[in-house]
């Protein structure tokens, strides 16, 4: 009985094997896939322990609040309960905000926002002849252009190249009764600034500081008006007399015209002319001396201008 059995299971063990493919499909079930295998718990995104984190670590705010809205995923538990925590660990309200809403529009914070300028401040600034605004050092005037209006006009800053004397001989034969002169040349028979206007008016733009101004430190003060002798194609005006006691440095006073100034603000002064000026060539010298075999000459540089007649 018991060999009957044990033939009958061996019978149907080759009956299966017999069978095409029923092997192969023992052995080949399914595996599980890799994705399965590996899938990893879903990513819960930036929370709170993540801003204490930055906070804690003294990121400033807007870094705080710049990684919240750059967070691709959040989870943060805004309860009563979370934000008792959140603010026990020093978050700051405006990054508590960004946590609350951190889809809202990232508001940047602004520095306080500098006074608006006044009307007059604005023109000013946008006006290049007004007059009361600062410009580069140095003598101004104003003029009207080809367009009718009046500009602020940049006299040229002019340093003589040479010098010359005259009545010499005279000075020498009357042992020094009558004056001898050091003048000053400047080329050209005219300045590049013209105007039939005889009673303009200049303002002159001096640094407060004493910074440099036509090539030494000066005040208004310094300045004298004096008009240009026109000979053989330049100009010349005297700044040394030579007298019978020796030389004095100045401008001869025939040549000088008068005018006064004003302070505007500091560093812009206002230049008024005590009188109409006659047709001729002028220029405001800026004193200056140094020292030469006749004695100490007046040589500072010339800002210049002319008077046209008959227009």
């Amino acid at each position: 009985m018991h060999f009957s059995k044990h033939v009958l299971a061996i019978a149907v063990a080759f009956s299966i094997a017999a069978v095409p493919g029923w092997s192969q499909v023992a052995s080949h079930r399914p595996a599980p896939s890799a994705a399965a295998s590996s899938a990893k718990p879903k990513a819960t995104g930036m929370g709170n322990a993540d801003v204490i984190a930055l906070a804690t670590a003294g990121l400033p705010d807007d870094i705080v609040i710049a990684k919240i809205h750059a967070a691709p995923l959040t989870n943060f538990d805004t309860s009563l309960d979370g934000l008792k925590s959140l603010k026990a660990a020093n978050v700051s309200n405006a990054v508590i905000r960004a946590m609350i809403d951190p889809q809202a529009a990232i508001a940047v914070p602004a520095s306080a926002p500098a006074p608006a300028p006044s009307a007059s401040s604005a023109a000013v600034a946008s006006n290049p002849d007004d007059p009361a605004q600062v410009h580069a050092p140095g003598i101004y005037i104003l003029v009207a252009g080809l367009d009718k209006r009046v500009h602020l006009t940049k006299l040229d800053h002019i340093v003589p190249k040479q010098s010359k004397t005259s009545g010499m001989l005279a000075h020498a034969l009357t042992y020094g009764a009558v004056k001898a002169h050091v003048k000053a040349v400047i080329d050209g028979p005219k300045a590049t600034v013209q105007t039939p206007e005889t009673n303009p008016t200049f303002y002159a733009y001096i640094p407060e500081d004493n910074t440099t101004f036509g090539g030494s430190s000066i005040t208004v003060k310094d300045f004298s008006l004096v008009q240009f002798e026109v000979k053989g194609g330049q100009r010349q005006v005297s700044t040394t007399t030579i007298g019978f006691a020796g030389a004095s440095a100045g401008v001869d006073e025939t040549s000088r015209q008068g005018f006064t100034s004003e302070l505007v603000k500091p560093g812009i002064y206002k230049l008024t002319l005590l009188k109409p000026l006659p047709a001729g060539e002028y220029a405001f010298q800026q004193s200056g001396s140094q020292s030469s075999a006749s004695g100490q000459q007046n040589t500072g540089a010339y800002f210049d201008f002319g008077i046209i007649s008959g227009q």
